[in-house]
């Protein structure tokens, strides 16, 4: 006679899978005026849960590490971000708004100034 056939439960890896698609599009999206950094945030907190209740370990853990690679990526750029416009804010150097903007227009090419109200 053969032996009972076990059914194993089946695995459950939901929490996994949103770690992961989180971290991905976290990466995807950081260019999005920072859309990218919520979805790691909450990405890492899932991948976090996932690897504690082993749901989708491989998978969440995956997700965990894109999401940190998201966040040193959105706080290095910040860190740059930042050295690059502090200097402008030195209001004896750039005493009216326009010189302020200019230095702006010189440092960081890419922001556009606006008219005043």
């Amino acid at each position: 006679m053969y032996p009972p056939i076990r059914e194993t439960p089946p695995q459950r890896r939901g929490l996994g899978i949103a770690a992961l698609v989180l971290g991905i599009a976290g990466l995807l999206t950081l260019a999005l005026c920072g859309v990218g950094v919520i979805l790691a945030l909450v990405g890492l907190l899932i991948g976090i849960v996932a690897v504690v209740r082993r749901n989708g370990r491989g998978m969440a853990v995956a997700g965990v590490v894109l999401s940190a690679l998201t966040l040193l990526i959105a706080i290095g750029f910040a860190v740059w971000f930042y050295g690059r416009i502090e200097p402008c804010a030195d209001r004896t150097r750039y005493p009216t708004k326009a010189d302020r903007d200019r230095c702006l227009q010189e440092r960081v090419p890419f922001l556009k100034s606006s008219p005043a109200p």
